[in-house]
C-alpha cells in the first residue's frame, strides 16, 4: 500500500487534465522569451493564439506585440514544451532554452493559479511574418536598452526588469 499525503495548507495537487478552463482551477503556461543573434523578439499579432485579447487590443488595430506564450501538455517534457510552442506559434526551432523563473498567483478575474515558467530560448532562425496559429504581422527585434512599450501582457518595465535580471550577458 503507497502513503496517502493528506493536504493541510492547500499544496498544490492536481487532478486529470480538464477540457475547459475552470474557476478557482489551476494551469501551467510557459512564458517564453525569443533571442535571435544576440537581440529579443517579440511577435506583433492580434492575440496569442488560442487565448483572449487584452483589454486595450482594441486602440492597436495592428496588433500588439507577444511572446510565445502557452499551456504545457499532461506529460509532456519541458524541452518539448518549448519547442512545440516556438514552432506553432513563430514558426521556427529553438537552438536551446533555460527556465530562469517561475512565477505564480491568482487570476482575479477567475480566481485561477497561474504557476508560470518564464523561459528564454534562443532560436535557430529569425521569425518571419506569416500564419502560426493567427497572423504575425511585424517581427520586432530589440535590446535592453530599447524594449519597445506596446506589448500586450507585459509593461516596458517589466520587460526591462526581467531581461536585466536574468539575462545580464545579452546587451
Amino acid at each position: 500500500m503507497s502513503f496517502n499525503y493528506v493536504w493541510k495548507n492547500k499544496e498544490a495537487n492536481f487532478d486529470k487534465p480538464l477540457k475547459r478552463q475552470v474557476r478557482g482551477g489551476t494551469h501551467i503556461t510557459f512564458e517564453i522569451i525569443l533571442k535571435w543573434n544576440g537581440k529579443y523578439v517579440a511577435l506583433r499579432r492580434q492575440s496569442i493564439p488560442g487565448h483572449e485579447r487584452p483589454p486595450r487590443a482594441n486602440k492597436y488595430p495592428n496588433g500588439l506585440l507577444y511572446f510565445c506564450h502557452n499551456l504545457i501538455r499532461y506529460g509532456e517534457s519541458v524541452e518539448h514544451c518549448v519547442k512545440r510552442i516556438v514552432k506553432s506559434q513563430a514558426g521556427v526551432g529553438i537552438k536551446s532554452y533555460k527556465v530562469v523563473d517561475i512565477e505564480s498567483s491568482v487570476q482575479k478575474k477567475d480566481d485561477q493559479w497561474a504557476v508560470i515558467p518564464l523561459v528564454i530560448a534562443e532560436l535557430k532562425t529569425k521569425p518571419k511574418e506569416g500564419s502560426f496559429g493567427n497572423h504575425v504581422s511585424e517581427v520586432v527585434a530589440f535590446t535592453r536598452k530599447n524594449v519597445p512599450n506596446d506589448f500586450a501582457w507585459w509593461e516596458k518595465s517589466e520587460v526591462e526588469y526581467l531581461l536585466n535580471k536574468f539575462d545580464k550577458n545579452t546587451p
